[in-house]
């Protein structure tokens, strides 16, 4: 089909022509064949007008519709790559805020999450850049998995991430956050495997704040959880009505991580 799409797309004035010219005279050869096999019925019946437009036209409706139905596909499939992150298959940034200001304009009632993989540049030195991507993919798989249906989860780049959680309280935000920052186990190549941990910074919606300005909030209270240790998670500001103490959660690093 591909083939067939590219001689349907002429890159110059005589190629039209061309093309226009050869598919006019495949119509006419095939008035000429059906006249030929069947005679010129002059008392118009309505069985040969019928048959005339399933032999004549139906080749080429056909032709037409599947030519439709591969554009719509392809549009599809453009549609998917232009949403969705090439690597780890969740949403790109662009994605990402998009979904994210559709929500937030419906319901601002939430907290925005961001995420970096703790020493990744040190598994890519180490391990080289297919161990990398596999920490990336699987980062990506367990981000989805341990979040739910209505939360919205982006690649913004590299190795950093985001989730906004919709209709939610800073206390719910910190009960998922700290199962993000379990370390996530990946593998390096078929016999060696590595763990790797997430540092959150995270952020209460606010409705006069657009979401670049709420990710430079969660980036702040990210930069202090490195800080602090990694594999933790630190709110840029202290959320009402919620413990101090679990304003910050911290899981001990095991060796594998500092690779």
């Amino acid at each position: 089909m591909n083939q067939i799409m590219r001689w349907l797309a002429p890159e110059s004035v005589a190629g039209f022509l061309a093309r226009l010219f050869f598919l006019m005279a495949l119509v006419t050869a095939a008035n000429v064949t059906f006249a030929t096999a069947f005679g010129d019925h002059e008392d118009h019946a309505a069985w040969y007008y019928v048959l005339h437009a399933a032999v004549v036209g139906g080749p080429f409706i056909v032709f037409f519709l599947t030519v439709s139905v591969f554009q719509m596909r392809l549009q599809r499939h453009f549609w998917q790559l232009s949403r969705k992150d090439a690597l780890t298959a969740i949403n790109n940034r662009r994605s990402f805020f998009a979904l994210t200001n559709e929500v937030r304009a419906q319901n601002d009632t939430g907290v925005l999450m961001m995420l970096d993989a703790d020493r990744f540049k040190r598994i890519n030195d180490t391990h080289g850049h297919q161990a990398g991507d596999n920490c990336l993919k699987t980062i990506a798989y367990t981000l989805e998995r341990s979040t739910r249906q209505t939360d919205i989860l982006g690649r913004l780049g590299g190795e950093e991430f985001a989730i906004y959680l919709p209709d939610t309280s800073a206390s719910l935000a910190l009960a998922i956050g700290e199962r993000l920052t379990i370390p996530i186990t990946f593998l390096v190549d078929e016999t060696q495997s590595l763990s790797v941990t997430m540092s959150i910074g995270a952020v209460v919606s606010q409705p006069d704040l657009t979401i670049d300005q709420l990710l430079a909030q969660a980036d702040r209270a990210l930069y202090r959880a490195k800080q602090n240790g990694r594999a933790q998670m630190v709110f840029d500001q202290v959320p009402t009505q919620t413990p101090n103490h679990l304003v910050q959660m911290n899981h001990a690093t095991p060796a594998s991580t500092s690779q």
